[in-house]
């Protein structure tokens, strides 16, 4: 990549630089010598074979479809000019207190879902420990 600025432009005739090969190559010396086999090692030894039955996180399928309701009540919303008009005449009309308390209910409501989420991790954990 050339440099585009005219400031920063080469002044005066240049000359090729000479490198010697010791300049080029830091191992020039040192006579390649790579092994075409990986070591010995317990990591080479086998490849892992899976214990089981990997667990349903259902963390993530609950957060999915909540994620999901939320996308199609959106898209619902979005879809008709109406109901755009309707869902900001209903936010126009929330007064502060109205608002607050909406917030209030939507960070309840995310509170919940995490308790009720760590409360099936929870037992998760126990079903796992008392199998082993």
């Amino acid at each position: 990549m050339t440099d585009q600025n005219p400031l920063n432009a080469p002044q005066g005739p240049q000359k090729p630089q000479e490198s010697s090969p010791a300049e080029t190559s830091p191992l020039a010396d040192v006579p390649f010598t790579a092994s075409t086999t990986p070591p010995a090692s317990p990591a080479y030894a086998a490849p892992l074979a899976p214990a089981g039955d990997a667990p349903v996180r259902w963390g993530g399928v609950v957060w999915g479809l909540l994620l999901t309701l939320f996308a199609g009540a959106t898209l619902y919303v979005l879809a008709s000019a109406e109901r755009v008009r309707e869902a900001a005449d209903w936010i126009a009309a929330l007064t502060p207190g109205s608002a607050w308390a909406l917030g209030a209910a939507v960070i309840g409501l995310v509170i919940v879902v995490s308790a009720l989420l760590g409360g099936i991790r929870a037992s998760q954990r126990r079903r796992v420990r008392a199998r082993i």
